[in-house]
């Protein structure tokens, strides 16, 4: 069998510096090396469309690829994809959704797998609003709040006027001295039924060190992100996070045959636990397999990856399932228990790819 050329597109990340090569084992483990060759283009961080179409002319030209895959921010989104559509290349990206999801049902050959982030947003809303929370606080930083997770909630909160925000708690660029306490100040003013907490990388730990302060999240529930509670902050705060609730498609403790099979195989693989960017990576592997192997077309043939059937709607993305999870600090270690399947049945989808938002591509800063 000739060995094909892939085309990997990857941005920085100073905030996760290992979520490439997470992302790059991942695409690897179900992608042989005997049938399949990468050929790997950095794009900085992921925020100018002229250095990631630069990228891409490389990889074709001269490289000659089959088909691109990668890692894609939403800054200069449109450009990018009206040129990588001039190639009549497949184009399969990843993201992680922090602004309203693109639809590409418009766009010829290019599809897009994604965390889901903002929609996990607009699950969280549902599901807050059916356990008669109706005041809710947004807890952020300057950073985060730039992107699309607070309008997602807004979206969902003030249908049908069922819910509302009682305030908006963003700590500046520069932290003040007393952070922690303004942050319960904060709290107790506005008294929410519940609090939403998104933070990332340095952000993230700054966050948990206010909540090892404050400790609001004992007494008004505490709802976050997953990258606002991943592995590094827990291992470094335990039982600061004791009976917090996470929405996410993904943890390694999912209990499905083809999770399990994921997170054992790569630990044999790479001795380590596998992170929710491996699994962008092994997912994007499984269907670029799939797509070169059915005469380059995404077949109809159910693919089942860690986080569920991977099959695209009419939009060309994926639809997964979110979840709910709660953390507790049992035998001096955190526990993830799924509890519920959050209703996630819709979609809100922009047609427009210049969404607002910070300049650089999330989780890229």
């Amino acid at each position: 069998m000739n060995e094909k050329k892939i085309g990997v597109l990857l941005p920085l990340s100073k905030g996760h510096p290992t979520m490439v090569k997470d992302f790059v084992d991942g695409l690897k483990l179900m992608m042989p090396s005997s049938n399949y060759s990468f050929c790997i283009e950095g794009i900085g961080l992921g925020d100018n469309a002229e250095t990631v179409i630069n990228a891409i002319q490389k990889l074709v030209y001269q490289e000659d690829v089959v088909l691109i895959t990668g890692l894609l921010g939403h800054r200069g989104l449109g450009e990018i994809l009206d040129y990588v559509e001039g190639t009549e290349l497949p184009f399969l990206y990843a993201d992680f959704g922090a602004t309203m999801p693109l639809d590409l049902s418009k766009r010829k050959n290019i599809f897009c797998n994604s965390l889901d982030l903002y929609q996990a947003c607009n699950a969280l809303g549902r599901h807050l609003i059916s356990r008669g929370l109706s005041r809710i606080m947004t807890s952020t930083c300057y950073y985060e709040s730039g992107y699309g997770f607070t309008q997602a909630l807004h979206n969902t909160l003030y249908k049908n006027n069922k819910a509302e925000f009682t305030g908006h708690f963003i700590t500046p660029l520069h932290p003040r001295e007393n952070e922690a306490e303004l942050m319960k100040q904060f709290v107790l003013e506005t008294k929410p039924d519940a609090i939403f907490a998104f933070y990332n990388g340095i952000y993230a730990k700054e966050h948990a060190e206010y909540l090892q302060q404050n400790k609001i999240n004992k007494t008004t529930a505490l709802y976050t992100l997953p990258f606002t509670v991943d592995d590094k902050i827990l291992n470094e705060f335990p039982e600061v996070f004791n009976t917090t609730k996470c929405v996410s498609s993904w943890f390694k403790e999912l209990e499905t045959k083809e999770n399990e099979f994921f997170v054992k195989l790569y630990n044999e693989k790479y001795n380590k636990i596998p992170s929710v960017f491996s699994v962008l990576g092994f997912e994007n592997g499984l269907l670029i397999n799939n797509y070169l192997n059915h005469e380059n077309s995404f077949s109809k043939e159910k693919i089942t990856g860690p986080r569920g059937v991977l099959l695209f709607d009419s939009t060309h993305r994926i639809s997964h399932k979110q979840f709910l999870w709660e953390l507790s600090w049992e035998n001096n270690s955190y526990k993830h228990n799924c509890l519920e399947i959050l209703n996630s049945n819709f979609k809100n989808l922009t047609i427009t790819s210049e969404e607002n938002g910070w300049h650089n591509a999330y989780l890229c800063v």
